[in-house]
């Protein structure tokens, strides 16, 4: 016996992390980025990978961490921009979930109005040239070419800002009425009805509409349809909802009369809840778009100078000072001297060292940045423990005495690495935002 799950378990598994972010003690993860020394081709990173290396790497090299928050995650589908003269699949009740939500079957759309439609009939495969847009809450509508769409949610302006990629958009259930169109097609979401019927033979002979009957049973109650004929082949064209009934989970349709033979077809079934009821599930948002956002110096706590190029996740680093799990927005991870007045100055990017020479040294770091005016060093990749003496920079050659040491917020290998990702160089600057969209598949 082979066993399957469901696309719900991806589902709820993403539901679960995203949840895991919005309790009131809630899991604490965050964006990392360091790496100030360059690749061996800064326009070629090589490939990461999650091994402990890799992991002992990020800690080495970390500049700094932000918290992201559960307002900084939601739900994602794959992006179908819906595209004239495309052939696209139909949602049938029929259909393992795992193969419905492939991201290569594409049975809902994007429109260039924001609008997210389900594909409840293609044509029998045919294309779509017609580009939905009605903005029915309670029913599908059937366009020209033969398609039948039902409108989900449009896309609001915050959503397609923070949460939209050029594969991924984002996807909800709403909980509340927020005064949208969708709380209305949840609403007016209609269970076990049948708002499609899929023509499996269309049969031969079909000349007379006027006693062609279709009639729908099952267990449920009210669905009626009619059939069109084609009169150039004489076969049955297409089968149109009247009343799309309620309360099925299964039925039969049976196609008489007409002067014909042999047409047969097959209901569609809504999901549970009826279409439209459950966005999420419906649209398999087994997806997390993560969107946080590095502001300027993030109060005091980040360099404004400078280039990174290695970004990670971590759930639950733990804090030097305190030895608990880190809770704060942000925290610095670099190693802050301060030094000796003098009118010499440091580089940045320069090796410092105290010792003899850098073969030889104690201690070693790269200047990140250098505050002449409150004479501070702030280093990463730091080895050793610095002292009370002398810090020279290898490539200025300036020596100044470390008169204090301010240390690292973060406990080095603490916590879990959930994602990492090698990138070109990303320079930062003390008045830019970095906008980060990462997609987590569950």
């Amino acid at each position: 016996m082979v066993s399957v799950f469901s696309e719900n378990l991806r589902v709820y598994n993403a539901q679960q992390f995203r949840q895991s972010l919005l309790d009131p003690n809630p899991t604490n993860i965050y964006l990392t980025f360091g790496r100030s020394t360059p690749w061996s081709n800064d326009a070629a990173p090589p490939q990461a990978n999650s091994s402990v290396t890799v992991f002992n790497d990020v800690w080495y090299r970390m500049l700094g961490a932000k918290q992201i928050s559960g307002n900084d995650v939601r739900h994602a589908i794959p992006r179908n921009d819906w595209t004239a003269n495309t052939s696209y699949a139909a949602y049938d009740h029929c259909t393992c979930s795992l193969m419905m939500y492939t991201p290569n079957v594409k049975f809902f759309v994007l429109t260039t109005d924001w609008n997210v439609y389900k594909c409840l009939g293609n044509n029998s495969g045919g294309l779509s040239t017609v580009m939905p847009t009605q903005l029915l809450t309670n029913t599908a509508v059937e366009e020209s070419d033969g398609y039948i769409w039902k409108y989900m949610y449009t896309l609001t302006a915050e959503e397609r800002i923070r949460f939209m990629t050029d594969s991924y958009i984002p996807v909800q259930t709403l909980s509340l009425d927020n005064n949208t169109l969708q709380w209305r097609v949840q609403e007016d979401a209609v269970d076990g009805s049948i708002e499609a019927i899929k023509i499996t033979n269309a049969g031969t002979g079909y000349t007379n509409s006027s006693n062609l009957i279709v009639t729908v049973t099952g267990d449920g109650s009210g669905a009626n349809a009619i059939a069109r004929i084609n009169s150039t082949s004489n076969t049955i064209s297409s089968i149109v909802m009247v009343d799309k009934g309620r309360s099925y989970t299964f039925a039969d349709v049976t196609i008489s009369d007409g002067g014909g033979t042999n047409a047969a077809a097959r209901v569609m079934i809504s999901p549970p809840g009826g279409h439209g009821s459950d966005p999420l599930r419906e649209l398999g948002g087994s997806y997390l778009i993560f969107n946080p956002r590095v502001r300027s110096l993030e109060e005091g706590k980040l360099a404004g100078v400078n280039d990174f190029r290695q970004i990670a996740i971590i759930q639950d680093p733990v804090e030097e000072s305190t030895g608990n799990t880190a809770t704060k927005s942000v925290y610095s991870q670099l190693l802050t001297l301060t030094v000796s007045s003098g009118s010499d100055n440091y580089i940045h990017d320069e090796i410092v060292y105290q010792g003899g020479s850098i073969s030889t040294a104690s201690f070693t770091g790269i200047v990140i940045e250098w505050d002449s005016g409150n004479n501070q060093l702030k280093l990463s990749e730091t080895t050793g423990t610095p002292t009370s003496a002398t810090i020279t920079g290898n490539t200025s050659a300036t020596a100044r005495v470390v008169e204090s040491v301010t240390d690292k917020e973060l406990v080095s290998q603490s916590g879990q690495l959930l994602y990492i990702d090698y990138v070109q160089p990303i320079v930062r600057a003390v008045d830019q935002t970095e906008d980060y969209k990462i997609v987590f598949e569950f």
